[in-house]
């Protein structure tokens, strides 16, 4: 993920190391941030929780939980329990944004959805299996990547890596079917990931109609879990 040129740093403790790069331009902006503040003050990073991960970040002192990381003079303190979302990330300023501002970006964060396509590239009107090709394979990635930024709210990882979307599936009318699971029948937000996954489906689809079909059979495992996310969790 990272751009030529970039800054790299890995925290000295904590459970777990952290690398983090800044690219040239948010390397600056932050040292003029940071400019004329008391001594030990740096940026702070955080993660929200939930379906959509959001990461945070502010000028702030440092906490007995933070993980400091000095990137070429600039301290950071990153949130204990956020690492994982942002390992191997990277913070940028973007100067071509309105206005101009950071974001942080990393293999364990959503990036944005792709856009709906327009009208006249909707799905056609027939029936066809799923499996990445047919009349809807275009569709049908199209939901996944938008699906990879719906995240399992207790753990660190999108939905489709974990394995939970079992399935898609389209009728004859071009009307869109989800099987999915959820990692335990006891999930307290299978409510709220149905819904996500309903809205993200329809919107980057551009189908009017999304059914999403919550299966238990077969059970969720870890096997179901593609080789970056079993990687991640120590299974490969």
């Amino acid at each position: 993920m990272g751009a030529s040129g970039s800054e790299d740093a890995a925290s000295a403790g904590g459970a777990e190391s952290i690398r983090l790069r800044l690219t040239p331009e948010a390397r600056d902006e932050l040292r003029r941030a940071l400019a004329g503040r008391p001594e030990g003050t740096g940026v702070r990073l955080w993660v929200e929780r939930g379906v959509h991960p959001h990461p945070q970040m502010m000028v702030d002192r440092p906490s007995v939980r933070d993980l400091p990381v000095d990137s070429d003079g600039v301290l950071l303190l990153v949130d204990e329990a956020s690492v994982r979302f942002l390992r191997d990330a990277e913070i940028r300023y973007r100067t071509d944004a309105t206005p101009p501002g950071f974001e942080i970006v990393g293999p364990f964060l959503p990036t944005r959805a792709p856009a709906a396509p327009p009208p006249s590239a909707a799905p056609a009107a027939a029936a066809a299996p799923s499996g990445g090709s047919g009349p809807h394979a275009e569709s049908e990635e199209r939901v996944r990547q938008a699906l990879r930024n719906i995240y399992d709210p207790e753990i660190p990882m999108n939905i489709i890596d974990l394995g939970l979307i079992y399935g898609m599936d389209w009728d004859a009318e071009g009307d869109l079917t989800i099987r999915m699971t959820m990692t335990s029948p006891g999930c307290p937000a299978v409510e709220e990931l149905v819904r996500e996954v309903e809205t993200s489906a329809r919107t980057a689809s551009g189908v009017p109609k999304v059914r999403v079909e919550v299966v238990w059979e077969p059970p969720w495992g870890p096997e179901r879990m593609t080789d970056f996310a079993r990687r991640q969790f120590g299974y490969a």
